[in-house]
């Protein structure tokens, strides 16, 4: 695939000036979502952009962070990443170019993140959504003008919602679970295998629907968790200024019990910890855990914390015992 360097400088730069359409954007987000770029960066000099600081001896990685330093997908993260990420922010940006040349973008648009990964997602109107590790989230390619509709098909994101009386936004679940807002910041966890759905609201007002009926209306530090097999959902109150702090990049436990520090670590990396016996399972947890560290260290900390050691019991090491 061929791609003019001159297209790419004048997009970077528009996207720079904040003068880049909302048409552009969504095809820059589309093309992440693609692959088959790759072999065109080689062809491509940043050296002479503003943003490369005119250093054209340095590292093709080196060119590309600085370059995105002065964009808006570097701004807009909130911790370290690292190096394939900023790689695969200027793929994004290479293959926009080929869609501007080519405009029959894809039905839908999916992200995707791994193990300890965030991903900050920006739309074409401006809301955010932040994508939290081992999850998966699609929307359409081009904007509807009647609705926002997003599908979370697994995992957990934080959604801070641009205001528009016109669009309602909708986040729903592979089930058809239905989070509706018009403008707030909530967090929505879905399970694939499963129908439940959990919805906390930090700001605004939300409503969860199912088959066209309510379910319930939410407002700031009210949590929901519902399944359509059972008879009730399940509504709880939190402190709203924690709801979507691992949009930060870690999550904070404070006398946490065994179950909710190994759901979290199997969250963030896919690790399954069961407790050796009775007593470890009554022990309480209160440390941090960053996203993109190494997870086998964190469990080494985890089980130091309450003086227990960790034994991991298969070769890829995704299953430990603490002891």
């Amino acid at each position: 695939m061929s791609v003019s360097p001159e297209l790419l400088k004048k997009l970077l730069r528009k996207q720079k000036e904040k003068t880049i359409t909302e048409r552009e954007m969504v095809l820059l987000q589309l093309y992440l979502s693609t692959s088959g770029a790759e072999a065109a960066l080689d062809a491509i000099d940043f050296s002479d952009m503003p943003e490369s600081d005119g250093q054209p001896g340095a590292s093709p990685e080196e060119r590309y962070q600085r370059i995105l330093q002065k964009t808006v997908f570097a701004r807009e993260r909130r911790f370290p990443w690292p190096g394939w990420a900023a790689a695969a922010a200027v793929l994004l940006i290479i293959g926009a170019l080929f869609f501007l040349r080519d405009p029959a973008p894809a039905k839908l648009l999916t992200w995707r993140t791994g193990n300890g990964e965030l991903k900050e997602i920006m739309l074409p109107d401006s809301s955010r959504i932040w994508l939290d590790a081992r999850s998966v989230l699609s929307y359409p390619a081009a904007s509807d003008r009647k609705e926002r509709r997003i599908v979370l098909q697994e995992g957990q994101a934080f959604f801070d919602v641009t205001p528009d009386t016109r669009r309602p936004f909708i986040v729903e679940n592979k089930q058809g679970i239905q989070t509706r807002v018009l403008g707030t910041s909530f967090a929505v966890r879905a399970d694939s295998s499963i129908a439940r759905i959990y919805v906390a609201v930090k700001s605004g007002k939300v409503s969860v629907n199912w088959q066209d009926k309510e379910i319930a209306t939410l407002l700031p530090g009210e949590q929901l968790s519902y399944d359509p097999s059972e008879p009730a959902a399940q509504l709880s109150r939190m402190d709203a200024a924690v709801i979507g702090e691992w949009t930060g990049g870690e999550v904070r436990l404070a006398q946490a019990d065994f179950a909710t520090m190994a759901a979290a670590m199997q969250r963030m990396y896919g690790i399954v910890i069961t407790a050796a016996n009775a007593g470890v399972s009554r022990n309480l947890y209160s440390l941090t855990i960053r996203y993109g560290k190494n997870p086998q260290k964190l469990v080494e900390v985890i089980s130091a914390v309450n003086g227990n050691r960790c034994e991991w019991n298969n070769r890829d090491s995704t299953s430990v015992i603490i002891h």
